[in-house]
């Protein structure tokens, strides 16, 4: 199916929003080839929403398919999921979160008009009572604007389907920043991109969520997806580069623990961030003064950072 776009949506207990989400991807002005829901062992009524609603909405040339994943996590739903697509690519929808009208079709604009790239990328906003509050990061240095500010989060990109699986899918064995670390992922293989530059993704803020309401509830799991973007960057000819950036993500985090009053979890921390082996004693400095800045509610650490040579 070239130049196709499937949706899949992972599930668990968002009866009262899926809906929401599925009207999106089917009121699309250029319909998606693939509706993929993956229901992730909920123990509400989304499986019957979903099921009831693919049944009263079926429309001529759209695939629907309802699988069942399991596995608990975001990660191996979503990975269910890119089995079954069979489109040329693939974009992944949070199921509190809404697509806009105009997102596959311009999508669609931008693969034609590139020729076919590994990555369509377009921005997401939060949709506040004011609006949509737009996140805009520069694309002058990808590995730059994920690293610090999570560029390719979940919504922001459709991918070439083969070019996701050769890449191994989504890291089952993170349950936080999954997206952050197969952002990294996908650009350490150098793809050709695409960029639209629209909100294309409305997304919903929960109160109950996979990220939670603070960090050292989690503590732990954030640092896993850590040493693993560094993993992925290791052997590139920017490693020490990429490396220096990845690590500052451990001061910020240390930093946030702080913030919640869990100086337990960021003092060895923040002490594993100073004696990364990337860090210059130049460095070293300026992250002890960024730990201080973001420890009493500063932020754009990164910016500061970012000056002094990464």
């Amino acid at each position: 199916m070239k130049g196709k776009i499937a949706v899949v949506i992972p599930v668990f207990n968002r009866e009262e929003l899926v809906i929401r989400a599925l009207e999106s991807a089917l009121s699309q002005t250029v319909s998606p080839a693939e509706i993929i829901v993956v229901d992730n062992n909920s123990t509400d009524g989304s499986r019957t929403a979903v099921e009831r609603w693919m049944s009263e909405r079926s429309l001529p040339g759209v695939r629907m398919l309802l699988i069942s994943e399991s596995a608990p996590g975001a990660c191996a739903a979503r990975n269910a999921g890119l089995k079954e697509v069979t489109a040329e690519y693939v974009h992944f929808l949070d199921s509190d979160d809404c697509m806009l009208p105009e997102l596959v079709a311009r999508a669609t604009e931008a693969i034609r008009e590139t020729d076919s790239p590994d990555l369509v990328c377009w921005w997401a906003a939060y949709a506040t009572p004011s609006g949509l509050n737009k996140k805009r990061v520069s694309h002058k240095d990808m590995f730059k604007g994920q690293i610090y500010q999570s560029r390719l989060s979940t919504q922001t990109f459709a991918v070439r389907t083969d070019f996701l699986r050769r890449a191994g899918g989504w890291n089952s064995s993170l349950p936080g920043w999954n997206d952050w670390e197969l952002g990294i992922r996908l650009l350490s293989r150098k793809p050709r991109i695409a960029f639209v530059d629209e909100i294309l993704v409305a997304i919903y803020p929960q109160r109950v969520s996979i990220t939670g309401e603070n960090y050292h509830s989690k503590a732990g799991q954030w640092e896993l997806a850590i040493d693993a973007a560094e993993s992925v960057v290791t052997g590139l000819p920017e490693e020490k580069r990429l490396k220096g950036m990845i690590n500052y993500r451990r001061v910020n985090l240390a930093a946030l623990y702080k913030q919640e009053g869990r100086e337990d979890l960021a003092a060895p921390l923040l002490k594993r961030a100073l004696e990364h082996p990337a860090v210059s004693p130049f460095q070293r400095f300026f992250l002890r003064l960024i730990y201080q800045y973001t420890s009493r509610g500063g932020r754009g650490g990164y910016l500061f950072y970012d000056m002094i040579g990464n």
